[in-house]
């Protein structure tokens, strides 16, 4: 190959804000090119000790280095510890809130770093996670391009979504509460953008345009892994925007561990697989009504529980499999619906999938995922204190109705269109430093 590329990416340490990366990196690795992941490194002690979440962040870089790129390590502020550990324990507004906290915290240290490794790997430009505004000022540093990347839509307006965060009814529009909610989330986009600010000026960098938050990052290029069709009511996006469809991993060897789950999958009983993703998995209680509930509905049910795998253990039978994980994309090739906190990862899948959901959310973007998959028409939301088994079973029970079950089927199809991760890969390739 004549034309072959170093690629940095960069991003903070989770799952959610990493997989679209990842994904992408394979893709162009594939083709020839060779890529590295700035990361921020997390080194904590007695990491067995430490929330879910910190743990997760602790082992990630390994995970990323197995796949074939080079890691390259972001130092971590004292500050993040702190707000990763308040995570799973947040919701709405105030998980957003202590997330963006999180997202900026070490910024102007970790641009420099980002600037650095450019400069030492020759990167011809920089694909970031568009909440690691570190990158955004790294790549401008060192003076190439910056790409985001978005899971979704979720952070930009959208005719008749509630503000990002929350999880109000259409109904409260104009109310206390959503003016509240407005004003509240004007606070912290306004501190985004002062905290990046603050950061480009030590820098000696051009101050960034204000609203970030809420609107295209990058002056560059934003990479969007989704389609119009996932995206009710999404107003116009100013500057350079090009939805891929969600970029899944392609074709990832499934262990002896993966097998198993599936081989264990029944050919003849309707399948509900039940996860609350990285973060929120430590809640064995949530899962215990969310178990029951699917049983009662008369599904066989496959658990990724994470942390809370070993409180669960006394409810294993013939019908009800937990595993501490699961090869979530080929698993959800073989249920029937899911179960799920709305992270942008599994909706994204599921979505690509063509697989129902009951949405739980808890925080974040899990509010307007559960929002999204209710306007789509392909699952319905549930609220984490009406959790009875009676509840739990009715919303179960509705996810077989053909209407939902036809439009989530109908949405997969069209977006196999997107070409996801190859159509992302292209358009990182069109660039020109």
């Amino acid at each position: 190959m004549t034309d072959r590329r170093h690629i940095l990416f960069a991003a903070h340490p989770t799952v959610g804000h990493t997989s679209a990366l990842r994904a992408m990196g394979a893709e162009l690795r594939a083709r020839g090119h060779a890529t590295s992941f700035a990361i921020v490194h997390a080194r904590v002690p007695f990491a067995s000790l430490w929330p879910e979440p910190v743990r997760a962040a602790s082992n990630l870089p390994a995970a990323i280095a197995a796949e074939g790129a080079e890691v390259l390590e972001l130092a971590a502020s004292p500050a993040s510890l702190w707000h990763a550990a308040r995570l799973p324990r947040a919701t709405g507004q105030t998980e957003l809130e202590i997330a963006l906290a999180l997202f900026t915290s070490g910024l102007e240290a970790q641009a420099r770093q980002v600037a650095e490794h450019i400069r030492r790997t020759g990167a011809a430009f920089v694909v970031g996670d568009y909440l690691m505004p570190a990158a955004l000022l790294g790549a401008r540093l060192a003076g190439r391009p910056f790409v985001a990347v978005y899971h979704s839509a979720l952070p930009f307006p959208a005719e008749g979504a509630p503000p990002f965060g929350t999880v109000l009814p259409e109904s409260a529009r104009g109310g206390d509460a959503w003016r509240e909610a407005e004003a509240r989330l004007a606070r912290m986009c306004a501190g985004f953008d002062a905290r990046i600010a603050r950061a480009a000026r030590k820098l000696g960098l051009e101050r960034p345009r204000d609203g970030l938050l809420l609107r295209p990052i990058s002056r560059d290029l934003n990479l969007l892994a989704t389609a119009p069709e996932l995206e009710p009511g999404l107003l116009p996006l100013d500057g350079k925007v090009v939805m891929t469809g969600p970029c899944l991993a392609q074709g990832a060897a499934l262990d002896d561990a993966g097998r198993a789950v599936l081989d264990a999958l029944p050919r003849d009983r309707r399948i509900v697989y039940l996860s609350l993703g990285t973060v929120f998995n430590g809640q064995p209680a949530v899962f215990r009504s969310l178990i029951a509930g699917a049983a009662a509905a008369g599904t066989h049910v496959v658990v990724s529980a994470g942390a809370s795998f070993d409180a669960l253990a006394d409810l294993r039978s013939p019908s009800v499999h937990i595993h501490r994980r699961v090869p979530q994309v080929p698993l959800l090739g073989r249920v029937d619906a899911v179960v799920t906190h709305g992270g942008n990862n599994t909706v994204q899948e599921c979505l690509a999938a063509g697989r129902p959901m009951v949405v739980i959310p808890f925080g974040g973007d899990q509010l307007a995922n559960a929002h999204r998959v209710e306007r789509l028409g392909v699952g319905v939301r549930m609220n984490a204190a009406d959790l009875s088994v009676d509840a739990v079973k009715s919303a179960v029970v509705s996810l077989a109705d053909a209407r939902i079950v036809a439009r989530s089927i109908g949405l997969a199809r069209a977006l196999e269109a997107y070409r996801g991760v190859h159509a992302a890969a292209d358009a990182v390739l069109g660039i020109r430093p």
